[in-house]
């Protein structure tokens, strides 16, 4: 049905210049625009736009292994303007998983045995507490590796294997929890805690316990403590979406993605992109960070592009495919929509996330709102988004060819078992900001290319508040939490480019991704095409 709804009443056209190493940046805030039906109207348009863009400066060998066979790879230290410390980009090519993994653990260890010490003592810096939400994610894992495919767990064992030959065997015990920390679902997660202090405990578990009972925490006090703890909380906010069609330059599709979360943790002191080329699959890049040997998000070089932004439902489970490789799983098996929903049919959930899947060879985009055991599949301008509303207020204004989340969800099935009927502020207003870029470049006939898609993906990078001023400006932004903003130009015929942000900086120099430089990656050499 027809509906209309006024987001502005006048036009607010924001030029924010940054200077950050003599580049400048202009954030763009568009347009008042009325919605009615599927037409996009207005009196505005959008303001010019030059993100932060930059080269890669070099590219050096840090570290190689080889073993027989067709198994080899090369850590690179990736240098660009704009960072501390390089980008680490693991280039792997391999027979299989188990090799695959074997060359992380031998070539990153000391990169996984930093991140993840750096990741507890910055957000759960008792380390008693460490010791019991060590014991938890250790049971969640076993939980969660029984239902990996057989592959990936070869993988997490050739994780072993290589670190082991590095006499860092801890290295595999640190990716299995980074892997169940990114896993853990909201659930009960404090019942559960208390479950396992109330049971049988090893005798390092027990000794933390009791020595935090002796500094006054109650059993219940430890568990609220480590479920309320950021740690448990990977990737519950992010932004992703996908644009292709008469919007685009010669119709192809661009996607962004967003990780808002733990800013200034260290983990991105050791940023890194692993590009698979397993024997038998499709090569593609995974971006993210050491000890976590998932998909944040990434591109294939079939023009698969993979995305995530939390959705937390009451229906959540450990007992399926971890969503960080079951996005690897994706992009190393499939070409077309057809085939990515087919895939994702054949697998399981976990926890509530919205995923999004772009595919470059039939251009468009997919938003799948899931939990444990639903999924909700979303193509553009989908009824259900368009009529949602809440007390009488519309909630949802979908567009032909553009199609984007953030953090709440549409379908009425998967709203029935979320915490809550309606979106939040800080959620919607990075929705309703992506909504009008859209509908800004499309009122001023801008086509959306490489420029306007790193624009979209940074407009909504959180950079320190919740107001839909605040996503317009990096001036007050040291306290944002993107800590990886990602846009991408998938391509299959070799002309791929991944534009890659991640924070850098401490305290008062801290700048979010989404203020940073986007690092461009060309993908053809990296893919071998």
């Amino acid at each position: 049905s027809s509906f209309s709804f006024l987001l502005f009443v006048h036009l607010v056209l924001l030029c924010l210049m940054m200077m950050f190493g003599g580049v400048v940046i202009l954030f763009v805030a568009t347009i008042a625009v009325s919605v009615f039906g599927q037409n996009e109207v207005g009196d505005g348009v959008s303001t010019p736009f030059a993100p932060k863009i930059t080269s890669i400066r070099s590219t050096s060998v840090m570290r190689t292994w080889k073993s027989s066979g067709a198994n080899f790879a090369t850590l690179y230290a990736v240098a660009a303007d704009g960072y501390d410390d390089p980008i680490l980009t693991l280039n792997i090519t391999t027979e299989d998983h188990y090799n695959a993994g074997f060359a992380q653990g031998y070539l990153l260890a000391n990169e996984i045995i930093e991140n993840y010490d750096a990741l507890m003592n910055f957000l759960l810096p008792e380390k008693d507490l460490q010791v019991v939400l060590s014991a938890f994610l250790d049971s969640q894992y076993v939980i969660l590796s029984a239902h990996l495919p057989e592959e990936f767990q070869n993988e997490m064992q050739g994780i072993l294997a290589g670190a082991t030959a590095q006499n860092l065997s801890i290295v595999s015990v640190y990716s299995q929890r980074g892997l169940a920390i990114a896993s853990i679902a909201v659930g009960d997660v404090e019942k559960d805690i208390l479950y396992l202090l109330k049971n049988e405990l090893d005798p390092l578990v027990a000794s933390a316990v009791s020595s935090l009972l002796k500094k006054g925490f109650s059993e219940e006090d430890i568990a609220k403590t480590i479920a309320s703890s950021r740690l448990l909380d990977f990737g519950r906010t992010c932004s992703m979406f996908g644009v292709w069609g008469s919007r685009t330059e010669n119709g192809r599709l661009f996607s962004g993605r967003n990780l808002d979360w733990a800013a200034q943790t260290g983990v991105t002191k050791n940023k890194l992109i692993m590009i698979f080329h397993i024997s038998g699959t499709i090569p593609y890049a995974s971006i993210g960070f050491a000890a976590i040997n998932g998909a944040i998000t990434g591109m294939s070089a079939a023009g698969v592009t993979v995305h995530e932004a939390g959705d937390d439902s009451k229906n959540v489970t450990m007992r399926g495919f971890a969503w960080l490789l079951r996005l690897r799983a994706l992009m190393e098996n499939v070409r077309t929509q057809k085939e990515a929903r087919s895939f994702w049919e054949m697998t399981n959930n976990t926890m509530g996330i919205n995923h999004g899947i772009g595919t470059a060879q039939d251009p468009s985009f997919l938003a799948l709102e899931t939990n444990g055991i639903y999924t909700a599949y979303f193509n553009d301008n989908d009824p259900r988004e368009r009529d949602y509303e809440v007390d009488g207020v519309h909630y949802g204004f979908p567009l032909k060819e553009a199609l984007w989340r953030t953090n709440h969800a549409y379908d009425p099935t998967f709203i029935s078992e979320s915490f809550q009927t309606k979106p939040g502020t800080d959620t919607f207003n990075r929705y309703l900001l992506l909504h009008d870029a859209f509908v800004g470049y499309n009122m001023s006939n801008t086509v959306i290319s490489d420029l306007q898609a790193v624009n979209l993906t940074a407009i909504v990078g959180d950079k320190g508040g919740s107001s839909r001023e605040s996503f317009l400006s990096c001036a007050n932004a040291t306290g944002g939490e993107n800590i990886i903003s990602a846009a991408f130009r998938p391509d299959v015929n070799g002309n791929a480019v991944m534009y890659v942000a991640y924070e850098n900086g401490k305290n008062a120099t801290h700048i979010p991704a989404c203020c940073n430089n986007y690092v461009k990656f060309p993908m053809a050499s990296w893919f071998g095409l």
